[in-house]
């Protein structure tokens, strides 16, 4: 130290590295330490009249290396992460895991209420095989429309809830739920327009279509709203409502389907409205002044920070329905259209979609954990000491992603021995009839792995997304696409159309493979990515 004080400038800096230390604390580096001579109003000419230095960032260099020293020539004192009993782990386990089956419970809903009634809100199992491509279309457009608006609303929405800004999110939300419909109208009446030039469909078929793709497209844009308050029962809850209206349609009217599932689904969107709205406006009344007049960002602003994440809503939808689209493409005889449903391959992927309720619940956990985590282990090393903070979420990230996969498995075979076992019940035309085909067997495995794999791709952009860095993510899920697009056309084409499903697999063990890798990348300088973060 005696070195460091041998001029009167070594005391200035002494003097000046203590006003540092108490501005940040322990410096990451010397960057860190030049943006803090900065802000406090120093420059080259400072640096190098008061302090001896060649320029502002010799002065930072400098103080580094004495906060380094004095950090050194302290007595070693090894701190562990708190220990945490192993039946207080479990709770948090089981809370954190059963709010993300709660995410998965509507999905989960739709199914039971199919099996239950054969029909849901928006399902009908007596669909002919044209009604079903009919309301198909609709589906997987409302979808891949509104996927960037409800992510773009869950990411700037829930940003502004986790600060109790309620006004704020509710103003945001309504931004993109205006933008969502406009884009909503101007694609349905493009649909309609194509459609009249080159009658892909009948006019009436088509008008059909956009009817569930309205109120579909209504229903994801407003239940996001609800997902953004954690309000999961509620959506849960609504959507059960709009099937009861469905079953009151069907048995107490001739109405039909169509009429059935428009009412139904027309309440849920009223009530999903009205409770949304109206528990943020109850919030925002609680607000103070101050924060009532808080106005969010320029829209500008707003759509370019959020244009990631917008991109990955679409990317993902898209993803999720491309081996479908191709292998619906496949016309092996006589279709009249040029997207034809195939109910076995359907029933395959809709059987695969049930281990992921199970599955995915995991990436519920995965995140608060991390996010509980984070800055209670930082303060445990110190910022010399980065290799081992590193390592520390690393292995977490390995304990997670084992869990994950042992999950996986669990979930696939499960699911399998569950619907195969309803076999017994053989006499049942609709269990009769979905057992009648290989391919629903065949889909179900490539889906179910598929889908899986999926998850583990999902799980490790939760870490992404965490940090602020959707970057990594689209571009493993923009090269999957292709992998799956390219591999399921190519099988489909040149073996048989439920072949689209390998493509489904290959795809997302690229897009799980690619995202592990970032990952890995991301967790060997963690202490950076979540400095630059915030």
């Amino acid at each position: 130290m005696g070195l460091f004080l041998a001029s009167p400038s070594g005391a200035e800096r002494e003097h000046l590295l203590e006003e540092v230390l108490a501005t940040i604390g322990n410096p990451v580096d010397s960057w860190a330490i030049a943006a803090t001579l900065e802000s406090m109003g120093l420059r080259d000419v400072d640096a190098v009249e008061r302090y001896g230095a060649q320029d502002l960032f010799d002065l930072a260099q400098d103080l580094y290396e004495r906060a380094r020293w004095r950090l050194a020539a302290r007595p070693s004192v090894r701190e562990r992460p708190p220990e945490v009993r192993s039946w207080r782990r479990l709770v948090r386990f089981l809370r954190f895991y059963l709010q993300g089956v709660l995410f998965a419970l509507p999905m989960a809903g739709q199914i039971a209420a199919v099996l239950a009634l054969n029909y849901s809100l928006w399902a009908y199992l007596a669909f002919s095989e044209e009604q079903a491509t009919v309301v198909a279309i609709g589906t997987i457009l409302s979808l891949i429309v509104t996927g960037g608006f409800t992510q773009a609303i869950s990411r700037r929405g829930m940003f502004y809830v986790a600060q109790k800004h309620y006004g704020l999110a509710g103003q945001v939300s309504l931004r993109f739920i205006g933008l969502g419909n406009l884009l909503i109208t101007v694609v349905g009446l493009l649909v309609y327009g194509l459609n009249l030039l080159f009658s892909f469909y009948d006019q009436q078929v088509i008008l059909v279509s956009l009817l569930y793709y309205v109120l579909l497209a209504e229903l994801w844009l407003n239940s996001s709203v609800l997902y953004m308050l954690t309000q999961r029962a509620a959506i849960l809850l609504s959507t059960l409502l709009g099937v009861g209206v469905v079953h009151l349609v069907m048995t107490r009217t001739d109405w039909g389907i169509y009429a059935a599932h428009a009412l139904g689904l027309t309440l849920t969107n009223l009530v999903i409205v009205g409770y949304g709205y109206g528990l943020l406006s109850r919030r925002a009344r609680r607000l103070s002044e101050e924060q009532k007049r808080a106005r969010p960002p320029r829209l500008s602003i707003l759509l370019y920070t959020t244009a990631p994440y917008f991109a990955y809503g679409v990317l993902y939808f898209g993803y999720l329905y491309l081996d479908r689209v191709i292998g619906w493409s496949v016309l092996e005889g006589s279709f009249p259209y040029p997207f034809w449903f195939h109910t076995s391959y359907e029933l395959g992927v809709d059987w695969a979609l049930i281990s992921l309720i199970l599955t995915i619940a995991l990436l519920e956990y995965t995140i608060n954990e991390f996010s509980a985590m984070i800055i209670p282990v930082q303060k445990l090393f110190s910022a010399f000491n980065l290799e081992d903070h590193n390592r520390y979420f690393k292995r977490f990230y390995g304990r997670q992603l084992v869990l994950l996969l042992v999950a996986a498995c669990l979930s696939i075979v499960g699911t399998y021995k569950a619907v195969v076992a309803l076999r017994l019940f053989q006499e049942v035309p609709l269990i009769r009839d979905f057992f009648s085909s290989p391919i629903t067997f065949f889909t179900f495995w490539g889906a179910a792995l598929g889908y899986n794999l999926l998850v583990v791709g999902l799980f490790n952009s939760v870490f992404f997304f965490s940090l602020s860095r959707p970057g990594p993510v689209l571009r493993a899920i923009v090269i999957a696409m292709v992998v799956n697009g390219t591999i399921g056309y190519g099988l489909s084409r040149g073996v048989a159309y439920p072949w689209s499903v390998v493509g489904l697999m290959a795809g997302s063990f690229t897009f799980a493979l690619l995202t592990i890798r970032s990952a890995m990348r991301l967790l060997d300088r963690l202490d950076y990515y979540y400095y630059a973060a915030y």
